[in-house]
C-alpha cells in the first residue's frame, strides 16, 4: 500500500494485523526493500499490527528531496506512525534499519514500546568504512541493484547460506534488482554520514532485544555483545548458520526467538 504524508512525500509499506493490536514496526536492511520481512509479517500479524515501510527512494517512497540522512529517515517513520495514528510502537530494524532505530530511540524515546536491533551497530562508520561507503557510492550510480547486491552477498550471507540456500541467494537479487543506482547512492551516503549513537544506549529505557548471525561480518557478535551490554534492559541473541540477514536465513528461529522476547517482556 501506499500512504500519503504530506503534498510532495508517500510511503510504500505493507501493513497487516488489526489496528487495535499493538503497533511492530521493522525497517528493511540496504539494498533491500519491506520485502524481506515477509515471513515476519506473516507471522507476527496475528498478535500484532505490524508495518514494514520501504525507505527512501525504494519501492514506491519518494527519494531523499534534501540531503540524505538516517535523521531524516527517522522522522519519516516518526509522520508515518502519525498517519495511522500510532502514539507507541515496538520498533526494529536489521542493518541500515537498525540505524534508523537507534536514531528514532535517540529523537522520539517516548513512542517506543520496545526495541529489536538486528544484525547492526551504534557506532559510526570507521575511516576505512567510509572510504569503502565512497567506493560503493560510485559504484552504485554506474550500476544497477542487482550489480550492488552481487557485489555486498558475501557480507550479506554467511558461508553456509551461500553454499545450501540458493533460494535465499536469489530472494536477496530478486529483492535488490528494482532498485535504482541513484537511490541506492543516497542511501549509502546517509549510512556514511550517520550519527554515533553509542551515546544514547545507556539512556534507553524500554526492553531491547539485539538479535544477530553467529557468522555477521558487518555487526560481528562481538560488537553487538557490547551494543546490548550498554543498554539497561537488553537481552543478546546469536543465530548459528546466519550472518547479516539473520531474519532471511533462519526465520524461523529468527521468529521464535523474537517471538519468545517479546512474551518475556510483556510488549
Amino acid at each position: 500500500m501506499i500512504q500519503r504524508i504530506c503534498h510532495d512525500f508517500q510511503i510504500s509499506l505493507d501493513h497487516s494485523g488489526d489496528t487495535q493490536l499493538p503497533a511492530l514496526v521493522l525497517l528493511h536492511a540496504f539494498p533491500l526493500s519491506s520485502a524481506m520481512w515477509r515471513a515476519q509479517l506473516d507471522f507476527f500479524s496475528s498478535r500484532f499490527q505490524v508495518l514494514t515501510p520501504d525507505a527512501r527512494g525504494i519501492g514506491d517512497t519518494n527519494p531523499f528531496s534534501a540531503i540524505p540522512s538516517i535523521e531524516q529517515m527517522a522522522r519519516d517513520l516518526a509522520a508515518l506512525l502519525d498517519c495511522f495514528s500510532i502514539q507507541t510502537a515496538i520498533i526494529g530494524g536489521c542493518s541500515m534499519g537498525g540505524y534508523v532505530s537507534l536514531e528514532f530511540a535517540r529523537q522520539f524515546p517516548e513512542r517506543l514500546r520496545g526495541l529489536i536491533l538486528c544484525d547492526t551497530r551504534a557506532d559510526p562508520d570507521s575511516d576505512e568504512g567510509r572510504n569503502a561507503r565512497e567506493e560503493m557510492i560510485l559504484f552504485a550510480r554506474q550500476n544497477d541493484g542487482t550489480a550492488v547486491a552481487d557485489k555486498m552477498l558475501p557480507k550479506l550471507l554467511c558461508d553456509q547460506t551461500r553454499q545450501h540456500k540458493p533460494e535465499v541467494v536469489e530472494q536477496v537479487r530478486a529483492l535488490a534488482r528494482p532498485l535504482s543506482g541513484d537511490h541506492i547512492a543516497q542511501l549509502v551516503q546517509s549510512l556514511r554520514d550517520r550519527r554515533d549513537s553509542t551515546p544514547i544506549l545507556s539512556s534507553i529505557q524500554v526492553p531491547t532485544l539485539v538479535i544477530g548471525g553467529r557468522d555477521d561480518i558487518p555487526a560481528p557478535v562481538f560488537v553487538m555483545a557490547q551494543m546490548a551490554a550498554q543498554i539497561p534492559n537488553s537481552k543478546h541473541v546469536v543465530l548459528e548458520n546466519a550472518g547479516h540477514l539473520s531474519n532471511l536465513e533462519q526465520p524461523a528461529t529468527w521468529n521464535r526467538e523474537v517471538q519468545q522476547w517479546l512474551t518475556e517482556s510483556d510488549l
